[in-house]
């Protein structure tokens, strides 16, 4: 099971991960300032395109939700994480009813990343980490249903997994 996080959104309002028992939920871990264009952005790209998927099929479910979970504690704040939405939404017509950007208090990142096998080393010196990549998909009971590690999964895939999460008895 998915432990009861606490994390902070774009607009700055605290939430839970309890809260979204009951529904399919999707983590991606990024950090805003991410240079690489197969590593964070590749990820935001795959969630937008698996959105406009889940938001076109004619009898898709409506209990999902994409969260992207930043590790960088301490420049993405609420108004740089709006305006990354923003800015995701603007160019790939991101649905921010059903996706956040959040962040939290580094203990509680720290404990999810290990969790699953995400390491992100920080530098004092950089503002760039040099991390690997994970997207979770929690099922509607909470649970954890899949790990993608890497970049090389792609939206339809995301998406058969968030409807087979989504189908998941709470």
């Amino acid at each position: 099971a998915l432990p009861d996080y606490p994390f902070t959104n774009q607009r700055g309002e605290v939430f839970r991960t309890a809260e979204f028992k009951g529904r399919a939920l999707a983590i991606t871990f990024i950090f805003t300032r991410c240079p690489v264009p197969d590593f964070c952005p590749r990820m935001s790209y795959r969630f937008a395109q698996a959105d406009k998927q889940l938001r076109a099929l004619a009898d898709g479910p409506t209990n999902y939700h994409l969260l992207s979970l930043s590790f960088d504690t301490d420049y993405d704040t609420p108004p740089v994480l709006q305006n990354y939405a923003n800015t995701v939404k603007a160019q790939h017509g991101a649905d921010l009813g059903r996706w956040t950007f959040a962040t939290g208090k580094l203990i509680d990142i720290d404990d999810i990343t290990e969790r699953f096998g995400l390491v992100f080393p920080r530098d004092p010196e950089k503002p760039v980490f040099n991390h690997n990549l994970r997207t979770v998909i929690i099922d509607a009971a909470g649970k954890v249903q899949k790990v993608f590690i890497g970049n090389d999964w792609k939206a339809d895939t995301l998406v058969e997994e968030i409807l087979k999460a989504a189908k998941t008895k709470p």
